[in-house]
């Protein structure tokens, strides 16, 4: 097993104690750095796996395991943190939204490799993913998909009433980007309920903990040029 961070909290942590789930990300961790495009901006096993896995799991920290069942990651990328936490998650559904035809073929071929069957790909733009998926996330987690703005707008209309939406963000700038979020939160249906203590190497970053209240109006998410704007 690899060393943990002195900074990971939470009841995923003990999850990568499991042979299996480790076999699981250290696979994962060989197709993400021979990927041939680059699909995560880690070069190393080291770096993704403090700087990726061990920053999934960490978005996790405050969930209650046992009342998750559908979990939704906009802007996958690479699979952080979706398909970390699917592999991590098995008994979830995580549906991992990625609009860039290249990387969601990646994603789709990681998945049959690693032989998770909790998992769907998605091809789209969250904005037109929505159509069928309103509201039917208990977790919608983002992970560097832009402003936090535009990433609640993005994720907040897949949330259920009474589901959280986890979003990592840099520590530096998060009270700023709370200020300028907070009332289009409020106009999405969602209120800040909490922000974690600053965790990784430097104290550098946080998780943002959002709680949906009422159903988002249908006219979010907007389309790209209106997302994350003031109404």
């Amino acid at each position: 097993m690899r060393q943990t961070p002195y900074w990971l909290k939470g009841s995923l942590v003990a999850c990568l104690g499991d042979k299996g789930i480790q076999e699981r990300l250290e696979e994962f961790m060989r197709l993400i750095v021979a990927a041939p495009l680059n699909v995560s901006g880690f070069k190393t096993k080291d770096e993704l796996w403090v700087h990726g896995i061990c920053d999934a799991v960490q978005t996790m920290q405050g969930v209650n395991l046992t009342q998750l069942h559908h979990a939704v990651d906009i802007g996958s990328g690479g699979g952080l943190p979706g398909m970390i936490l699917a592999i991590m998650t098995s008994s979830v559904g995580w549906t991992l939204i990625e609009s860039r035809q290249k990387r969601a073929e990646y994603l789709m071929m990681m998945a049959e490799r690693l032989c998770l069957e909790n998992v769907d790909i998605v091809p789209e733009r969250a904005e037109d993913a929505i159509r069928s998926r309103r509201e039917s996330a208990d977790v919608v987690t983002a992970r560097a998909v832009g402003s936090l703005s535009t990433t609640l707008e993005l994720s907040i209309p897949y949330v259920k009433i009474g589901g959280q939406g986890l979003f990592p963000r840099g520590r530096i700038r998060l009270l700023q980007e709370i200020q300028d979020a907070e009332a289009l939160c409020f106009e999405l249906g969602a209120e800040i309920e909490q922000v974690s203590e600053p965790y990784g190497e430097n104290g550098g970053s946080q998780i943002l903990c959002v709680r949906k209240q009422r159903v988002t109006p249908e006219l979010f998410p907007r389309k790209a040029k209106l997302l994350g704007s003031r109404i």
